[in-house]
């Protein structure tokens, strides 16, 4: 009986063992080459752009990272070995930082700019939009839903001079970066008529981790614009205001109360730990002067 435990007890550490192991993190080396869509990028700007990347890597503690610089192509070779996802390595490599709080708009009067208008891409588009999944949001900013697939479509007819026509100059029909719980993206209606609220208006910004769920991105703006953020929340009592990042919507919370102090804590659908740091890595370090894409990744 003794020799049948002993057995059983040994096949079921044959087998927990691998899980275990399978459960911790695995180091490997990431090779990611980001040539500049600027051609011809000036090699002060290259510069400056490898500093804030490798200040982003050591907010994100990817010490054993470095960034060789090629000037003859407009390249930066990033070199990380560390547990991080390649996903989220991407994302802090290729966001340029551009960051905007942009009042919105009601999606049901954003529509009556397209009035009766049925020709060319309209029809299609308003269908791969799932408008009347939607149109019971009459007071909402989302125009409407999309699988990945079919936002660029949509896109493509939204920005032809047809349709640009019809809508006014500070409207702006902008995605969310997460998808909802059924894979679908959202698309806002974003009133970009006033800048006064982005990146170079900020002071600090930190991640809340003190509650288990969700985790908090947390925003302080400059004292000068105190007020007239305060006055921003008062105008839009009740209503969304998008947190904007590179034309992604990352976040559109209501406002409940005045904000007289400039200080925001925004969470989101996509707010896990990581992203939440992975954001901050990228506000608190700094724009990048030129814009990205990854040319190899090995």
């Amino acid at each position: 009986m003794k020799t049948l435990r002993y057995i059983i007890t040994g096949i079921m550490l044959i087998i927990i063992i691998p899980l275990c192991k399978s459960q911790i993190p695995v180091t490997k080396e990431q090779v990611i080459t980001l040539q500049s869509v600027t051609k011809n990028a000036s090699n002060k700007l290259l510069s400056e752009s490898k500093e804030i990347l490798l200040r982003r890597l050591a907010y994100m503690n990817l010490r054993n990272s470095q960034i060789t610089q090629n000037d003859t192509k407009s390249e930066l070779v990033i070199t990380v070995k560390d547990t991080i996802n390649s996903e989220t390595l991407s994302d802090i490599l290729l966001i340029q930082g551009h960051l905007n709080f942009f009042e919105t708009m009601n999606a049901q009067e954003v529509l009556k700019y397209f009035g009766k208008q049925s020709s060319g891409c309209i029809q299609d588009a308003f269908t791969l939009l799932h408008l009347r999944d939607t149109i019971h949001l009459k007071s909402e900013p989302i125009l409407g839903i999309a699988g990945a697939k079919d936002t660029i479509s949509i896109n493509s007819c939204f920005s032809s001079k047809e349709i640009r026509a019809l809508l006014p100059k500070h409207l702006r029909l902008l995605w969310t970066t997460y998808p909802g719980d059924n894979k679908q993206y959202f698309l806002y209606c974003i009133s970009s008529s006033d800048k006064t609220f982005n990146e170079q208006n900020i002071i600090e910004s930190h991640a809340d981790f003190e509650n288990p769920e969700p985790p908090v991105l947390c925003i302080t703006f400059k004292e000068k614009v105190w007020k007239l953020w305060k006055n921003e929340t008062i105008r839009n009592m009740n209503k969304s205001v998008a947190f904007v990042i590179d034309d992604k919507v990352y976040s559109a919370p209501r406002i409940l109360g005045e904000i007289p102090h400039g200080k925001i804590s925004l969470t989101g659908g996509g707010f896990s730990k990581t992203e939440v740091r992975k954001l901050v890595a990228i506000i608190s370090n700094g724009t990048l002067p030129l814009k990205f894409t990854i040319v190899s990744n090995n």
